[in-house]
């Protein structure tokens, strides 16, 4: 239930940001912190135990929504916000007092998304 709702959170922030971004023409700032002003305010009238694991994986997901159009597309970025999901999840409870945690996972999810589609393209090219 947990994961699912993070996975939901995250895929909405990361949507939510690039759409400001790049269809509406709103600041990178602007785009990612309104909307988590938003959620988090909405989020925190419901009586659920684990507010702020969805506050922070909706935040979090807003630094994937950031990448720029060129780099990865809508499609991209919905796959980029799973994999943040995923790490968000698993990953970053394990990297307590490091710091960083969400813009890395975020960093991460993005590049393995771009560099798997590089070695698909590479591939594709040579056959």
């Amino acid at each position: 239930m947990i994961l699912l709702s993070v996975i939901l959170v995250s895929v909405l922030g990361a949507q939510a940001t690039f759409y400001l971004i790049h269809e509406r023409r709103i600041s990178t700032v602007r785009a990612s912190s309104g909307p988590t002003l938003l959620f988090a305010l909405i989020v925190s009238l419901l009586p659920i135990t684990f507010i702020t694991t969805l506050q922070a994986a909706f935040f979090g997901s807003t630094f994937v929504g950031m990448t720029d159009k060129s780099r990865m597309g809508k499609k991209r970025v919905l796959v980029s916000s799973v994999i943040f999901a995923l790490i968000y999840s698993f990953l970053v409870p394990l990297a307590k007092g490091i710091g960083g945690g969400l813009g890395a996972a975020a960093f991460v999810s993005c590049a393995i998304v771009f560099l798997l589609a590089k070695i698909v393209r590479l591939k594709t090219k040579t056959i």
